[in-house]
């Protein structure tokens, strides 16, 4: 729509995804989970952009389904029981800027709207064995830095793999051998609507592997 009406391509809004499988981690020292054979992998691009440059996308918003696979592998340490969980964290990666907000890499145009709030991203996580919390479900982060989605956190009980019956598999085990339980499927989507300003922004989402 390059050659389309000049005030289309003023209100461009694009959203930028940077994805992160790094968290202080992923095993504490004194582990039952074996580090060096452990951990977890994302497919695909760990850059992810959503360019809304229409009204019908600005308006109805865009879900690129699919986009990334969170694959996990743990293994016990030597008569150990490891027990694990997974979460994702989203932040914009700046203290200067509002902690609410995306981060802001190049502003179009002039105006007072809003910048876009770390809630406007959803995600929706699921696998085959229905093993994720709120599995299928959008999801919304709090308009808060180093705000969190559980995925696996089963604090009361481990779960070991091979039933594939949607209980938090939470054992040592791998996608190698139980993909059904040990990989998860990412989808995202925004709806931005014509409340923000035309711009480029960015955040990063986090997922974290590690020992409960």
């Amino acid at each position: 729509m390059k050659h389309s009406y000049f005030y289309i391509i003023i209100y461009v809004i694009s959203l930028q995804l940077k994805l992160s499988s790094q968290c202080n981690g992923p095993f504490n020292s004194a582990s039952n989970c074996n580090p060096a054979a452990s951990g977890i992998s994302i497919s695909n691009s760990p850059d992810i952009e959503f360019e809304f440059d229409s009204f019908s996308k600005i308006n109805g918003g865009m879900v690129l389904s699919g986009r990334n696979i969170v694959k996990i592998k743990t293994v016990n340490n030597p008569a150990q029981t490891c027990k694990w969980n997974l979460i994702m964290y989203v932040s914009n990666g700046n203290s200067l800027i509002p902690p609410a907000e995306w981060e802001e890499l190049a502003f179009y145009g002039t105006g007072s709207a809003a910048s876009p709030s770390l809630n406007l991203i959803e995600v929706r996580v699921s696998n085959a064995c229905n093993t994720p919390q709120n599995n299928g479900i959008w999801q919304s982060f709090a308009a808060l830095n180093g705000s969190s989605l559980n995925i696996i956190n089963d604090i009361t009980s481990l779960n070991l793999p091979g039933n594939c019956n949607g209980s938090q598999v939470n054992a040592a085990g791998s996608y190698l051998s139980s993909y059904g339980e040990y990989n998860f499927n990412i989808d995202y989507k925004i709806s931005p609507g014509f409340i923000h300003k035309p711009g480029k922004y960015t955040l990063k989402i986090s997922f974290c592997l590690s020992e409960m």
